[in-house]
């Protein structure tokens, strides 16, 4: 499963830099040359940098997961993983449609819209990650402390609804969703919490 999981974040991420377009000499010409199309696309640069480290992000959260906390999977687990995943498979087509339609004062609200649903698909699987976890035995350490547990889930029940109530401000206020989740997203800067153990082999 998690070699399964490196290869869909792998080919998101490299999904990404597909969305930024090598400009066609008709739109060169349009726009009055190179450097002056190469500024007009901003938005695809600070979109592919913003989704290239959330995704990386999420990797690096995933794998400590599967390294430190996670001792076996089953079906269901696995299930609730792969809808995880369809959120990171998502992320290039909400960010490419964010990149192409934030300047376009029309369809700004739907780009900010999608954008936002990009980053809310990947948290309910988290959520369910640790309720099933907490549910059947074996899949977590035993010795996890389940105060450690608790700890994560109010962390993420916080993270969702802020992005929920992000999704909800963009189809009236765009600009103060992305002020929202840009805050947001700064938390995922965060080193993980460092798992906590109730035997006297702690693991690191």
């Amino acid at each position: 499963m998690e070699a399964f999981s490196d290869g869909v974040f792998a080919i998101a991420i490299t999904l990404l830099i597909l969305e930024v377009k090598i400009p066609k000499q008709e739109d060169i010409h349009a726009l009055g040359g190179l450097y002056k199309y190469l500024m007009h696309i901003w938005p695809s640069y600070i979109a592919y940098f913003v989704t290239f480290f959330m995704i990386g992000i999420y990797w690096s959260n995933h794998h400590h997961l599967f390294a430190h906390i996670i001792k076996k999977t089953d079906h269901y687990f696995n299930l609730i993983n792969i809808w995880f995943l369809l959120g990171i498979a998502f992320m290039p087509f909400s960010t490419a449609v964010f990149s192409d339609y934030i300047l376009d004062p029309e369809s700004r609200n739907a780009a900010v819209t999608i954008y936002c649903i990009g980053l809310f698909l990947t948290q309910p699987p988290l959520i369910l990650f640790i309720i099933y976890g907490k549910k059947r035995k074996g899949i977590f350490d035993p010795n996890l402390d389940p105060e450690f547990l608790n700890k994560q889930f109010v962390k993420i029940i916080i993270a969702t609804t802020i992005t929920m109530f992000s999704i909800a401000m963009s189809f009236y206020y765009p600009m103060i969703s992305l002020t929202i989740t840009g805050a947001t997203w700064l938390m995922y800067f965060l080193p993980p919490d460092v798992p906590v153990f109730n035997t006297m082999n702690n693991k690191d």
